[in-house]
């Protein structure tokens, strides 16, 4: 995620930093360039039914199927820092508009372990809900939005579906000769044939 919203702010690392730190009250204070923060405060099982999973051969060779894999859903509470008000707020709009172009995020299974895309959305507005937040983390009440990111997790307990192929054995059967045939040919040949009788 931080790659994708360096990409789409921009926010290139020159220029400001993407944090996951707790912004505590006095985070803040160590802040000395534009710095974008996403504070993971909440992990839930997402309402999406749980994704079925294609069979697989596992390091030792054996086909297994893992059991569907439940949505789970996190939520961060993205905020700006640094820079002045105006360049909090330019981050902060920009990050929206970051959200709002790319409802999903696609990435190398090889390289992310995701089994899914990553899906992304803006939290609908809860009463008193940013008060709570920033008061738990001890810090005045700033502007900031909550993303929230859900995508399949894999649970790995594969059950097995078929031993893993130790030998391939391949018989050869070698087929009978067949029988040579005898030729007779005419003209001097057929002459050498009848004087020998």
């Amino acid at each position: 995620m931080q790659s994708w919203l360096r990409e789409q702010l921009p926010l290139p690392a020159d220029v400001g930093d993407v944090s996951f730190d707790s912004p505590e009250a006095t985070w803040g204070t160590s802040v000395t360039r534009p710095t974008v923060n996403l504070f993971l405060f909440e992990i839930a099982r997402a309402a999406q039914q749980p994704l079925a999973l294609p069979p697989r051969r596992d390091a030792g060779g054996m086909l297994v199927r893992d059991p569907p894999a439940p949505a789970v859903s996190f939520s961060y509470l993205l905020s700006a820092w640094g820079g002045g008000v105006r360049e909090e707020h330019r981050l902060l709009g920009d990050a929206v508009r970051a959200v709002l172009r790319s409802p999903s995020l696609l990435g190398d299974p090889a390289q992310t372990g995701l089994v899914a895309p990553v899906q992304l959305a803006l939290s609908p507005p809860e009463p008193g809900r940013a008060r709570d937040l920033w008061s738990g983390l001890g810090s005045r009440l700033r502007a900031s939005m909550v993303l929230v990111a859900t995508t399949a997790v894999t649970l790995e307990r594969p059950q097995p579906l078929a031993p893993p192929v130790q030998r391939v054995e391949v018989d050869v059967v070698r087929s009978e000769p067949a029988v040579p045939r005898r030729f007779v040919w005419f003209g001097a040949s057929r002459q050498r044939e009848r004087g020998r009788g």
